[in-house]
């Protein structure tokens, strides 16, 4: 028996056109997109009032760490001292409790229109290897609403004698297939080359892929991504990502342009992050902060993939947010002085090409992965931020959130 096929009727595209959007039964993806030709088979969904859009990708979170404000004290201004003080809270952290606020957190972010997440996920002395197991749990239990690729975030140091323990749980979580990518911070460890030395080999033996925050300061004196280019080419290493490159945006001009030619030219992706590194730096900067994000136009004219993401919700690092992808694009739009088209394009298509995920454009033979949202077009959608929103995932209703709005006069 044929299986009906599911057509969103009476939306709009991003521009306001008016479409309509099938999908095939078979492999979950676009069949058509425009004026499209109903059976009385076909399953329909009104979406009268909503524009359609390729669903949002979250390039970069930390599940581990999301919703965990509440266990400590006070939150830090200075980013050394809260790793500091989120490694002393490290021993108590349970499995229990490690799942139950990254479920919440996933749930949060499947409902906003998110089907594809990258987590970070601290290893370490004091937590071992309990957050990547808690997290391959959370990604089992979630397999049918979201993609989730778990990111082993190991600690410094791992460099030398001292760093014996970390290099030894990292090589025991890439065995016990715990992880996805290899991870790091190499931009807090005493040694930022050699530390990034040791996350790229792992990644080039072991064939994951690699994904490494780097340069996450507005000191322009601390640069260190041309290294790691250097290395990932030195290695071989495929499917990288560089996260924050924040120090790159304080480089002169030229800099900036030979650095993001030599970017491209290694296949290395970057994430920016508005949100979290608009918070935290500039502190002690009392005129002309800086706005903490990377040079997006340089490393784009240079055909570089920039992906946009949330990066901390809730927790020591940064104390607000919403998992909610929108809010990523309306500030990352603010920031970087891009249009709506623009800002949603690195957190929907550029998001999922630089976690190694086929694009998703609405044009048949795409995968299904789409966000329909309030709005009478996608700038009108961005700047309403409705919790009216359909989500589908491999081309199934995944989320569906209804908003119920009353005038009441006297």
């Amino acid at each position: 028996m044929k299986k009906s096929r599911l057509v969103l009727v009476n939306g709009v595209l991003a521009d306001g056109t008016p479409a309509g959007v099938a999908v095939d039964p078979v492999g979950g993806v676009i069949a058509a997109v425009g004026s499209v030709a109903l059976f009385p088979e076909d399953e329909k969904i009104d979406c009268t009032g909503m524009v359609i859009l390729p669903a949002a990708a979250e390039p970069h979170a930390h599940l581990d760490k999301a919703l965990s404000s509440r266990l400590v004290p006070a939150m830090p201004v200075d980013l050394a001292a809260a790793v500091a003080d989120w490694h002393h809270i490290w021993p108590t952290l349970t499995h229990e409790d490690l799942v139950q606020r990254a479920s919440e957190s996933v749930e949060a972010m499947v409902i906003r229109g998110v089907t594809a997440i990258r987590s970070h996920v601290d290893i370490g002395s004091g937590v071992g290897l309990r957050g990547l197991r808690a997290l391959k749990d959370v990604k089992e239990q979630y397999r049918d609403l979201v993609d989730l690729q778990i990111v082993g975030l190991i600690a410094h140091p791992l460099v030398g004698d001292e760093g014996a323990e970390h290099r030894a749980l990292l090589e025991e979580g890439i065995e016990e297939g715990l992880m996805d990518v290899v991870g790091g911070s190499p931009d807090l460890a005493p040694d930022p080359v050699e530390t990034t030395r040791v996350s790229v080999v792992a990644a080039a033996r072991s064939g994951l892929p690699l994904d490494l925050h780097t340069d996450q300061t507005v000191d322009p004196d601390f640069f260190y991504l041309p290294e790691m280019v250097r290395l990932v080419q030195e290695y071989g290493v495929k499917n990288v990502v560089a996260s924050h490159c924040i120090s790159l945006a304080t480089q002169p001009e030229a800099v900036q342009e030979k650095v993001a030619a030599e970017v491209a030219e290694a296949g290395i992706a970057v994430t920016t992050m508005p949100l979290t590194s608009l918070f935290y730096f500039g502190w002690d900067q009392p005129v002309a902060p800086p706005r903490g994000v990377t040079a997006i136009a340089k490393l784009e004219a240079a055909g570089v993939v920039v992906a946009a993401g949330a990066d901390n919700v809730r927790d020591l690092f940064f104390p607000y947010g919403r998992f909610d992808p929108v809010e990523t694009a309306t500030v990352l739009g603010m920031v970087a002085h891009f249009t709506p088209e623009h800002v949603w394009d690195l957190c929907s298509r550029a998001a999922r090409k630089a976690m190694g995920l086929p694009e998703m454009t609405l044009a048949p033979g795409s995968p299904a992965e789409l966000l329909v949202i309030q709005g009478r077009h996608l700038t009108d959608a961005l700047a309403d931020g409705s919790e009216r929103r359909i989500v589908l995932h491999r081309g199934r209703v995944v989320a569906n959130t209804s908003v119920q709005k009353q005038l009441i006069r006297a």
